[in-house]
């Protein structure tokens, strides 16, 4: 194949995924915030558990998916970035000069860590019925007002819609970094092309999930303020047949007053408790939207998490460079949740250590040290930095068959921090990284990294 690249258009690629970066996180970050105001939105009635069960861990989901979508473009940033890199430097080494392009610097992106939505259960809206009313209300046995907040509802429903189009609006940015690669004639633009349409599937789907939020959000409102209205003509009906007997008033009065509210009152019970398949019909009628509603959640929910499987798989798309050598521009195999899942420990045992924490464990463990990143940042960047100085020690590895391979490596910055089992604590440059082959797009995952002197 005839290579024929323009390497400005790899980096004008790389800034596109940048902005798009930047304002996926804005709105990751907005959503969040604004979810915190609704909480208890539902309702504290029977009613609302159907829908607060389904609608909670949809939204959380939700959350998390624009979570990895943010960082999905940082991998698809880096690894335009990368390849772009790699062609400038194949053209400086054939003209015999040094490569002197930069690339897109680690800090240029954004991460986020948005706040886990507030449960919509738990608040109630007062009825506002009057005494005389809620009275009627309280003798039926089973009946509870319906408490969801249906402006707050409503008002969730419209910032899903919102984030839905800001989320759709991602697209324009892939399709101009589509039309950017599409430029350069290379061996790793095809597999670039479509690792971005799959991405771009992935944000459409996320989007159109977000307005089935919003319809489910919408829905419920709806029938609440349906049962409240047909519970209000319901009770004008029964007082209109009470007051034939006796005021309301009078038997409310009668019977809190401890007189027992005399035969009419007695009439009056009756009759309203006569009633009260009609009212339990009303709350029926709520309920079954509310389980509608909750189906229509769980699907979106499930939606949702293949669409962070399809981001998670997209950060770790491998490149290649001209001559097909496998590219480690390291964005796509550090997220440390997505290598702990697959069975290693590196969040659970080197993260957020206190300095107590680490002595202990040396002393436990009867080891020399024991040693933390500061947090999930910057253990992430840490483990980068050496994949990508240990590109070619990586492919020597995976094409020969040693199951495990060991990096040690000593950055120009501190990674973390070592401690000794007497307590003496030190901050270190130094990263060690423990692989194993796995079926995985990478051929490998990390079992575990830390800090080390």
């Amino acid at each position: 194949m005839r290579i024929s690249v323009e390497c400005g258009g790899y980096a004008e690629a790389a800034s596109v995924c940048r902005t798009a970066n930047h304002v996926s996180a804005l709105v990751t970050e907005s959503l969040a915030g604004k979810l915190g105001a609704y909480a208890a939105m539902a309702g504290d009635d029977a009613t609302s558990i159907y829908f607060a069960g389904s609608y909670d861990p949809a939204a959380r989901e939700a959350v998390a998916t624009l979570a990895d979508l943010t960082h999905a473009l940082i991998g698809l940033g880096r690894l335009v970035d990368a390849s772009g890199r790699a062609h400038g430097e194949a053209d400086a080494g054939a003209a015999t000069t040094v490569y002197s392009g930069r690339g897109i610097d680690d800090d240029a992106f954004v991460r986020v860590a948005p706040a886990p939505p507030p449960s919509c259960l738990g608040g109630s809206v007062a009825s506002e019925l009057g005494d005389g009313y809620g009275w009627i209300l309280d003798q039926v046995e089973g009946f509870v007002w319906p408490g969801a907040d249906v402006d707050l509802l409503r008002d969730a429903a419209a910032t899903w819609r919102r984030t839905s189009g800001s989320v759709a609006d991602l697209t324009a940015h892939l399709d101009a970094v589509t039309r950017l690669l599409d430029r350069q004639r290379s061996p790793e633009i095809p597999l670039a092309m479509a690792a971005i349409a799959d991405l771009r599937r992935h944000v459409e789907d996320a989007s159109d999930q977000l307005v089935a939020l919003a319809d489910a959000c919408d829905d419920y409102a709806t029938a609440v303020e349906e049962a409240r209205a047909r519970t209000r003509s319901l009770l004008v009906e029964i007082g209109q047949m009470i007051v034939e007997e006796v005021a309301i008033t009078a038997i409310v009065a009668g019977i809190t007053g401890g007189l027992g509210g005399g035969v009419k009152a007695a009439a009056a019970l009756a009759r309203i408790r006569a009633q009260s398949p009609r009212f339990h019909a009303l709350l029926t009628a709520l309920r079954a939207v509310a389980t509608a509603s909750a189906s229509r959640l769980r699907v979106a929910e499930e939606q949702l998490r293949r669409a962070r499987a399809g981001f998670e798989r997209f950060v770790r798309v491998p490149a290649r460079n001209e001559r097909g050598e496998m590219l480690f521009p390291g964005g796509w195999r550090t997220n440390l949740r997505g290598q702990d899942e697959l069975g290693g420990h590196i969040a659970s045992r080197h993260v957020g250590k206190s300095l107590d924490e680490l002595a202990d464990r040396a002393r436990s463990d009867g080891i020399p040290y024991a040693s933390s990143f500061a947090n999930t940042d910057d253990a992430e960047k840490a483990i980068e930095n050496a994949l990508r100085l240990k590109a070619d020690e990586l492919s020597t590895w995976l094409a020969g068959d040693v199951r495990k391979k060991r990096l040690n490596v000593v950055l120009d910055h501190v990674t973390g921090t070592s401690v000794d089992a007497a307590g003496s604590a030190r901050q270190v440059r130094g990263v060690r990284l423990i692989l194993v082959r796995a079926d995985t797009p990478s051929g490998y995952r990390i079992l575990t990294a830390f800090p080390q002197p």
